[in-house]
């Protein structure tokens, strides 16, 4: 794994080790709209998966994409992939949607597990499209438009980081309603 990508696994790794099959199913303030550790995890599992299908299908082509950054992608690129930032509240694709997989319950081991295969999987599609096709942009993001492989890695590491931002706040959350029960 990539030392960028690597760093952030780490970073989640040290929120989510640990964690008990119950305690990754809670939900914040008990609310079943704000997803649970494993269902944040299942997210990220399937944003990997996506983005390995993109860059599978152009590695299969032989040939980076074609497309060009419409003004608006290239806003969002700059906002996003500059900053480090992703805006908040924005709901997530239907195709990366938490329920999909169908998992049974699994506590922090098991998902960080599942995650950590997405990521080394995603990743070193990454590396080939970096060798085989160099600074070119490869494939096209639904939403940031044709990115190069390093700006496909470094969109991953500022999801999962936004996304370890979520999970802390579900540290929060949990641990004072646990606080006030106990």
């Amino acid at each position: 794994m990539h030392p960028v990508l690597q760093q952030v696994f780490d970073s989640y790794r040290a929120e989510l080790s640990g964690k008990s099959v119950d305690w990754c199913q809670l939900h914040p303030e008990r609310d079943d709209r704000l997803w649970s550790a494993q269902q944040l995890t299942e997210h990220l599992v399937l944003t990997c998966r996506s983005s390995s299908r993109v860059l599978q299908k152009r590695l299969d082509r032989d040939h980076p994409t074609s497309e060009h950054s419409t003004p608006i992608q290239w806003l969002l690129q700059m906002f996003m992939l500059s900053f480090g930032r992703m805006p908040r509240g924005a709901p997530a694709p239907v195709f990366a949607r938490p329920g999909q997989l169908h998992w049974p319950p699994n506590g922090g081991v098991q998902l960080l597990d599942l995650l950590r295969q997405e990521i080394d999987q995603m990743d070193s599609l990454i590396d080939l499209c970096k060798h085989r096709f160099g600074i070119q942009r490869v494939a096209s993001h639904f939403v940031l438009g044709p990115l190069r492989a390093d700006q496909w890695r470094r969109f991953h590491v500022i999801h999962i980081r936004h996304h370890l931002g979520q999970l802390r706040r579900i540290e929060h959350a949990v641990g004072q309603v646990s606080s006030v029960q106990g």
